[in-house]
């Protein structure tokens, strides 16, 4: 079920402190990036989507619209994503939202928060890429992205996911949907160290020496997880892939 983006900016949160996820703004972001997408892209389909998400605290909003709209329109110019005059509203909170398509095939999206009960301001930094985008733009504007954050000293981790469905010559072969993953995840050295399995869906958490972002589960380390769904109404194979882990619906 897909959760709504303020629970999932309070999760990522929470995930932030609990579980010690480490990615920051810097050069190696952008490397793991280029990793995860070059790694992935023999078994999907070219018609696929590639998402960048940052998450992190700036400032403190202490629950006033005011503060919220401020902090908005100025991180908005900063990214230069037209400002949005007044607060919108997801599940009866207020919240700011702004975007822009900042390349072909790419939106990019500015959201701040301020949760009800709590005087933290969250931000998350979002680009939604579809195929038409060029892959070398997209990790330019993660890279130019990363400076802005650090200029604002918004401390906070990059999430970066890609969903497709498999390729013809994947899905056409021999491979049960758990053995594709096991395929996967020799594609990117990881060892398997968490894994969950249903009637359509096989997902898997790694720990990989290739990627240097992680989170802590249990006594586990996860630097990536793979996602693999059999839609029920066309039988297509659709694959997920996100850094450190996955935070959309797969």
């Amino acid at each position: 079920m897909q959760k709504s983006w303020l629970l999932s900016i309070i999760c990522m949160t929470i995930i932030s402190f609990i579980f010690g996820w480490v990615r920051h703004a810097d050069a190696q972001g952008e490397q793991e990036a280029l990793q995860l997408l070059n790694t992935v892209k023999p078994y999907m389909t070219s018609d696929n989507k590639i998402t960048f998400k940052y998450t992190g605290y700036y400032g403190t909003c202490d629950g006033i619209d005011q503060n919220m709209l401020q902090i908005g329109k100025k991180l908005s110019q900063a990214f230069e994503i037209p400002q949005a005059e007044v607060l919108s509203e997801s599940n009866s909170h207020p919240t700011y939202t702004a975007k822009s398509e900042v390349v072909p095939g790419a939106v990019v999206t500015v959201t701040v928060a301020s949760p009800q009960g709590q005087t933290a301001c969250y931000v998350v930094l979002r680009l939604d890429a579809s195929h038409e985008a060029e892959q070398s733009e997209l990790v330019k504007w993660q890279d130019q992205a990363g400076e802005q954050l650090k200029k604002f000293g918004i401390n906070g981790q990059w999430n970066v996911m890609v969903q497709g469905y498999v390729n013809e010559q994947e899905q056409s072969g021999q491979k049960s949907s758990a053995e594709l993953v096991d395929s996967i995840a020799l594609a990117f050295k990881g060892k398997i160290v968490e894994s969950y399995n249903d009637q359509n869906t096989v997902s898997a958490s790694l720990s990989s020496k290739e990627f240097h972002s992680s989170i802590k589960s249990g006594d586990q380390t996860v630097n990536l997880q793979i996602a693999l769904h059999q839609e029920s109404t066309t039988g297509k194979l659709r694959l997920t892939v996100g850094t450190p882990i996955i935070t959309m619906e797969y």
